[in-house]
């Protein structure tokens, strides 16, 4: 039985599998285990029950890397899905509002849980070949979310950890700009406020210098 001993090798379904189990306190830990191992290999319930204990430990021990929180991953030029061509989109400029918004809403939907939504995010953050051009159609998006849980996570996560860092920097930027536009706003608003000629001039009413 050949068991999958990395992350990189991982698709992204059974990453949102393991990830779930991780979180499900109704299994004891043997019953947990071997789900895990089904995951990992492909094999039903009852035939990964049906091998000896020390078989189940030596696949568990194949394992371990679970037990090691995963790293960020680069992402190659291109793959391949499903027949299509994507590449994940690499400049935030690239990205348009109705892209960003989404990927909000995704977010925001899954409590913030990137692992709960990762086809989804990943559909998003990347572009496919269409036409001799790379593109984002969101005509497409459904069905590249199942492509993408078919996908392994080292031809698609590495997307999702660059978008994710660039759209929080862009956040952290707008924000900056809006507190620092605000400020100057203030200052500025106290110049005018501070200088007498100017309220006398707008007292006169008509907006327009007189010479004496």
């Amino acid at each position: 039985m050949k068991v999958t001993n990395r992350y990189e090798d991982l698709t992204v379904e059974q990453f949102q599998q393991l990830e779930a189990l991780k979180e499900d306190t109704t299994l004891d830990k043997l019953d947990s285990a071997i789900k895990r191992l089904s995951i990992l290999s492909g094999k039903s319930i009852d035939y990964i029950e049906s091998l000896s204990g020390t078989e189940v430990y030596n696949h568990l021990l194949s394992a371990i890397f679970l037990t090691l929180p995963i790293t960020e991953m680069a992402s190659p030029e291109q793959f391949k899905l499903g027949g299509k061509q994507f590449r994940y989109i690499k400049h935030i400029y690239e990205y348009t509002i109705a892209q960003e918004k989404d990927w909000k809403e995704i977010l925001a939907a899954n409590d913030n849980n990137y692992y709960k939504c990762l086809p989804e995010l990943m559909a998003i953050c990347h572009q496919e070949f269409e036409n001799d051009k790379w593109v984002y159609n969101p005509n497409n998006h459904l069905e590249n979310v199942e492509l993408f849980k078919k996908s392994k996570l080292s031809e698609s996560l590495g997307g999702v950890f660059f978008y994710s860092k660039c759209f929080k920097s862009y956040i952290e930027t707008i924000k900056d700009c809006l507190t620092q536009t605000h400020l100057v706003m203030n200052e500025v608003n106290q110049m005018m406020m501070d200088d007498q000629d100017f309220q006398s001039f707008l007292k006169d009413g008509d907006g327009n210098t007189r010479l004496a």
